[in-house]
């Protein structure tokens, strides 16, 4: 998901194609044919005379490249990105940049799977730069990496993480093989797996497989925030499904 102004989803298939939805679940122009191995959380900006959200990504060749939304586009848009990579990238995660920038972004490589390099992607006179930063290494392999509580967090087992922040409330959802998903306020120390119900019309994701949220949006139906997860329900069925998560982030009404 993207966060700024207005929030979209982008989502990527394994066989190939990328498309954008708004909160409403419609489809936002026409599917792209790009064929992606991971995408991170967007940005909406202002680059130039133009607005747009960037969400960062990883072709299935390992380049990095940027995928463009802005008003009056067809379909998704690829772009080249600055940063001096080899196509040897594995995964990739985004978050906030403050006043440094549009985005900050880390990524790992097949090469040097134990180190995440990290930078804020900014724009000088309408075009992107790169400024890099310290590389963040660790002891073991990366599998997936998430900026929470403006805290870069790794993981050796998750396949997927989310930040999920609102107020004081902050919290990390992550994704193991075979597992629910789990939450964790310690930066994931310690984790509780999490029930999600069905909806009225909506099976919950019995094996989910990517996931995303925000805490909070600018507009919409989501008081609490949202998570978005992708995956199979119990009919068999590759969805993506929106989850309310106000039981966590928002505290019970007082009588």
């Amino acid at each position: 998901m993207s966060s700024g102004s207005g929030a979209l989803l982008a989502v990527a298939y394994d066989r190939g194609g990328l498309e954008f939805f708004d909160m409403e679940g419609e489809r936002i122009g026409e599917p792209a044919l790009f064929r992606l191995k991971a995408i991170a959380d967007g940005r909406y900006a202002t680059v130039g005379d133009s607005s747009l959200t960037l969400f960062p990504g990883v072709t299935e060749a390992g380049e990095l490249k940027g995928y463009i939304y802005s008003p009056g586009l067809m379909a998704p848009t690829q772009v080249d990105l600055p940063i001096p990579e080899e196509r040897s990238v594995q995964g990739i995660c985004a978050g906030e940049a403050g006043t440094k920038g549009l985005i900050r972004i880390a990524y790992w490589t097949l090469t040097n799977n134990r180190s995440l390099t990290t930078g804020v992607l900014n724009a000088t006179d309408g075009d992107l730069a790169w400024i890099p930063e310290a590389a963040t290494e660790t002891d073991f392999p990366i599998k997936s990496c998430v900026f929470a509580y403006d805290t870069l967090v790794a993981s050796p087992v998750a396949t997927g993480a989310a930040s999920l922040t609102r107020g004081e409330y902050s919290a990390l959802l992550s994704l193991e093989a075979d597992k629910p998903i789990q939450i964790s306020t310690d930066y994931g120390m310690t984790t509780t797996d999490v029930r999600v119900r069905d909806g009225i019309t909506i099976p919950a994701p019995i094996n989910p497989t990517a996931i995303t949220a925000l805490g909070t949006l600018p507009a919409g139906g989501f008081p609490g925030g949202v998570v978005v997860v992708a995956g199979e329900n119990a009919e068999g069925e590759h969805r993506v499904v929106f989850i309310d998560p106000s039981e966590v982030t928002l505290e019970p009404v007082k009588e």
